[in-house]
């Protein structure tokens, strides 16, 4: 083992000892970041090649459980860490999918409907993919996780201005700070696509972060720096060691073996009225198949 490897493993040690002393923690606040176990998984592997999380962006207000709100983000990501390749499926908020135990409702009210349980069934039953831990960030928890990395580098494929969240995006590479990050993953109106753009810029976003912590990894107390912050406003069921395990899963992924796709679907008005969103069920299914046991998308994006 090199000497920068034997270097970074022993301020990890430092690290989870003192991790161990604050997890869990009381909770003054409520979590701005929640990383729990499903229990309809099956039990998490650390040897497997493969580990599958759920990432869900929630609105919950501050002050409230980050747990509570609804989520505009929903990436389903695939990490296999031999061949340090990941795989993202993205899944448009207004998807209209039948919720276990609470009829057919939008994707995104799975998580306040019927909390991390129900959020990560849904997904399963819509991909065939039930994944082994779900991690939610609410606004506070997102901007801390960007402050505590830096500036973010983001590729957008096409140049808009955001007169809401007062952001100008520019085709090509961007380079967002905390603030220009959360609104560039809020922005919806305008773009081409809508809910779909919305969910391909988030795993623009989630690329420029494993970017960042790719590039800085091996600097001194960067790691190190970046998971303390997290950790104060962190709610897990994860031991230390799993933590720690976590972490090399991620900052291990090279940026450039990474893939990403959304399933589509049609517009669709509800009995209720309401505008949703009718899955590609074909594609969806088709994408579960191809990566589920490598998180690797042979096929591309397509539907079958």
């Amino acid at each position: 083992m090199s000497r920068v490897r034997l270097a970074r493993l022993g301020r990890w040690v430092v690290l989870l000892t003192a991790v161990a002393l604050v997890i869990p923690t009381p909770a003054v606040q409520p979590a701005s970041i929640s990383l729990t176990t499903v229990e309809t998984a099956r039990a998490v592997d650390w040897g497997d090649d493969v580990l599958w999380v759920l990432v869900l962006g929630s609105d919950a207000r501050s002050g409230t459980p980050v747990t509570s709100g609804r989520t505009d983000a929903i990436q389903l990501v695939g990490f296999n860490w031999r061949r340090r390749s990941a795989v993202s499926i993205g899944i448009p908020r207004d998807s209209w999918v039948e919720l276990p135990g609470l009829g057919f409702e939008r994707i995104n009210a799975a998580l306040a409907d019927g909390g991390t349980e129900v959020a990560a069934r849904a997904v399963g039953d819509l991909v065939g993919i039930t994944p082994d831990l779900v991690l939610v960030t609410g606004f506070t928890g997102f901007v801390d996780m960007i402050e505590a990395v830096g500036p973010i580098h983001v590729e957008s494929p096409v140049a808009f201005p955001d007169n809401v969240h007062d952001l100008v995006v520019r085709r090509g590479a961007n380079r967002f700070d905390a603030g220009e990050a959360l609104s560039f993953a809020r922005i919806r109106r305008g773009l081409v696509g809508d809910d779909l753009a919305r969910s391909a810029n988030h795993q623009r976003l989630m690329l420029g972060v494993l970017d960042q912590l790719r590039a800085h990894e091996d600097r001194a107390g960067f790691m190190e720096a970046a998971t303390l912050a997290a950790i104060g406003g962190l709610e897990t069921d994860l031991s230390p060691v799993e933590l720690y395990r976590f972490a090399q899963a991620v900052t291990g992924i090279d940026p450039s073996r990474t893939r990403a796709c959304v399933i589509g679907g049609e517009p669709f008005t509800s009995e209720a009225g309401a505008s949703v969103l009718l899955p590609d069920t074909d594609q969806a299914t088709a994408l579960g198949d191809d990566a589920e046991d490598d998180a690797i998308l042979q096929g591309g994006c397509r539907s079958r």
